[in-house]
């Protein structure tokens, strides 16, 4: 957990929208993947790629601050697509505070209600930051070279998925 203690800030975001698919016999085809619903849904939580991504765009104004014990804070203001506390897409970014979480699956930014979370059912290593029945999120980080990336992976209604992704550097 060392490499995400620091400050870091936001210099880049992008929004995914729902990527390409059909539906088959309950399974979900998007290019030449072939998956069950309820695989796609784990993968995709998981923070798996299906297509192309959209390239990132500068964005700033956000600071998250992880801590050694494993909390962190996140301050600031920024224009870019954001899933509240409540599981709703937001047109600017709504901060919170919380801890990390690391599983097999990696290392997910928890709320406090992503602390009273029970993990994904189809995935026991996915830490979801939000589940109410019909939306849920994960908020998963990982490091490499001097940046720290974010991706917020939501599916809703089981069928209907969306993801922002935050690139950050360390300050």
């Amino acid at each position: 957990m060392n490499e995400f203690v620091g400050s870091w800030e936001l210099v880049a975001a992008a929004e995914e929208e729902f990527p390409e698919t059909q539906y088959d016999d309950g399974d979900l085809v998007i290019g030449d993947v072939r998956l069950p619903l309820d695989e796609f849904n784990r993968r995709w939580l998981a923070g798996e790629v299906f297509t192309r991504e959209p390239p990132l765009a500068p964005h700033t104004g956000l600071t998250l601050a992880i801590a050694e014990d494993g909390t962190f804070t996140e301050t600031g203001a920024a224009d870019i697509s954001w899933f509240d506390d409540e599981g709703v897409l937001e047109p600017s970014a709504r901060p919170f505070d919380g801890t990390l979480a690391t599983s097999p699956a990696g290392t997910f930014l928890l709320g406090e209600e992503g602390l009273q979370a029970a993990v994904f059912a189809d995935a026991k290593d996915l830490r979801l930051r939000i589940d109410d029945g019909d939306t849920g999120i994960t908020d998963l980080i990982t490091t490499g070279g001097n940046g720290l990336l974010r991706v917020m992976s939501v599916i809703t209604d089981e069928m209907s998925p969306c993801r922002v992704r935050l690139a950050y550097r360390r300050t």
